[in-house]
């Protein structure tokens, strides 16, 4: 009898013993990112005869608190969340392009060029406003082809950055495989807990970054999908890459396994994928579509016109029709021959200036947006897209900031460390200890008796 209860209070001790080492644990990683706290499980050791007291207690598991459908909720939200941040902030950097608008922005230049052409209707033969109609139009040119130019770049800068991306989602990647292999291999439960959190970690970087979701597989590993397609498996990563966009030259996709773009993308390289692609192409055709339009309707009416010499006016301004906003400019001829103007709409040209006015005319002719708009309303127009659509982004990304942020409250509140509580459960566990410890030594002075008695 002094055996077995030397043997039930040996199994306590060692028991409350694991059990304060797991609060000690917890304490230790009060401050650690991510941390989810673990809860020792113990079971009675039944006894080996019927009828017979039981063995005493053991620990026969190391629990973390961890909520996986609050987790899972996270990691899609967070891939959300990473989406609509790398939108905003392209779109922050589309904004800055038009930063222009309080100094002579778009819509002001092409109402200038229009003030040209009206003086020079005034006064026809003025060399002085020949050369304003000039330098007004090629500075309107000039800001549709920086425009297009900063948009164009912040395109190229965006795909440069994807490189950068997927390199770090690869390496993430890999470390993740690399803690499924330690898992697997690992004889220690709360080893196994420690290297789980460390991996959810990881896996919630990566769905930040490309909205990545996980299934569980025996062992304690976990397998990380991206639309369903397996991205890590096991401890082997099926690497994102990234492969020539066909439909735009120079520009990449990204590619998982045979699937370019996979299904079920998202993050921040989604994000980055999808202002590159929908909003900044957007933003690239309208202005096209201002510079063709502007010079069509200009040219049409410039040719109608006579120059100095009394000779049909050639076309006024020159463009290249697969990129109108990026060529947009004053023909040469008439940029070294001011003469080649023409104001005039009969041979005498000395006092006739009614060609330029009705070039001017033009500023109050609704040409776009399917005949509601005027040229220089079809750039404010524009500028106003920009802003209303970075404002509604804003909108958007403060709404799912505030939900992953209520969603990581609440798995805090479950599985964060609380130094209250583990002070209550370092109590009730060293007590439990001290018991245990005073029925070893009740044990041994039995088994003092016993010894003595014989």
């Amino acid at each position: 009898m002094s055996l077995r209860l030397i043997n039930i209070a040996r199994s306590a001790l060692f028991a409350q013993r694991g059990a304060l080492e797991v609060i000690g644990h917890n304490t230790a990683n009060v401050e650690t990112d991510g941390y989810m706290r673990q809860r020792p499980v113990m079971a009675a050791v039944p006894g080996a005869v019927t009828g017979e007291a039981g063995g005493g207690v053991e620990l026969v598991d190391i629990r973390m608190l961890k909520d996986e459908f609050l987790a899972t909720q996270i990691r899609q939200e967070s891939g959300h969340l990473g989406q609509e941040r790398a939108v905003r902030a392209s779109l922050i950097q589309a904004e800055q392009v038009f930063t222009d608008v309080t100094q002579g922005g778009l819509a002001q230049r092409v109402e200038e060029m229009f003030d040209a052409w009206a003086d020079l209707g005034l006064d026809p033969t003025s060399a002085a406003c020949r050369s304003q109609v000039v330098e007004r139009a090629r500075l309107a040119a000039e800001t549709i082809a920086d425009h297009w130019q900063g948009l164009s770049d912040l395109r190229s800068e965006i795909d440069q950055r994807l490189r950068d991306l997927v390199g770090r989602a690869n390496a993430i990647a890999w470390e993740i495989a690399k803690i499924n292999e330690k898992i697997s291999a690992s004889q220690s439960r709360s080893g196994r807990n420690d290297l789980s959190t460390r991996r959810d970690a990881l896996v919630l970087d990566l769905a930040e970054l490309t909205g990545a979701q996980t299934i569980e597989q025996p062992r304690g590993v976990v397998d990380v999908l991206i639309g369903g397609r397996r991205y890590v498996e096991g401890s082997r990563v099926n690497e994102l890459e990234l492969v020539d966009d066909p439909a735009q030259p120079g520009l990449h996709l990204v590619k998982l396994g045979s699937e370019v773009f996979p299904q079920g993308l998202r993050g921040e390289i989604a994000g980055r994928l999808e202002a590159r692609d929908q909003y900044l192409p957007e933003y690239l055709s309208r202005l096209d579509t201002l510079a063709a339009t502007l010079a069509d309707e200009l040219n049409a009416l410039h040719t109608a016109g006579r120059d100095l010499a009394g000779n049909p006016a050639p076309e006024f301004f020159e463009y290249d029709p697969g990129r109108p906003a990026a060529s947009l400019d004053v023909r040469d001829a008439i940029v070294n021959d001011l003469s080649l103007i023409g104001a005039a709409q009969s041979l005498v040209v000395e006092s006739d200036g009614t060609n330029a006015l009705a070039i001017e005319d033009l500023r109050n002719t609704r040409l776009l947006s399917a005949g509601t708009a005027t040229l220089s309303q079809y750039a404010a127009e524009l500028i106003s897209l920009v802003g209303i659509e970075g404002e509604a982004t804003q909108t958007r990304l403060d709404s799912r900031d505030l939900l992953v942020q209520n969603l990581q409250d609440a798995q805090l509140s479950q599985s964060g460390v609380s130094l209250d509580e583990e002070a209550l459960e370092l109590i009730r566990y060293q007590q439990a200890y001290t018991a245990a410890g005073r029925l070893m030594s009740a044990a041994l002075e039995i088994m003092d008796l016993i010894v003595q008695l014989k």
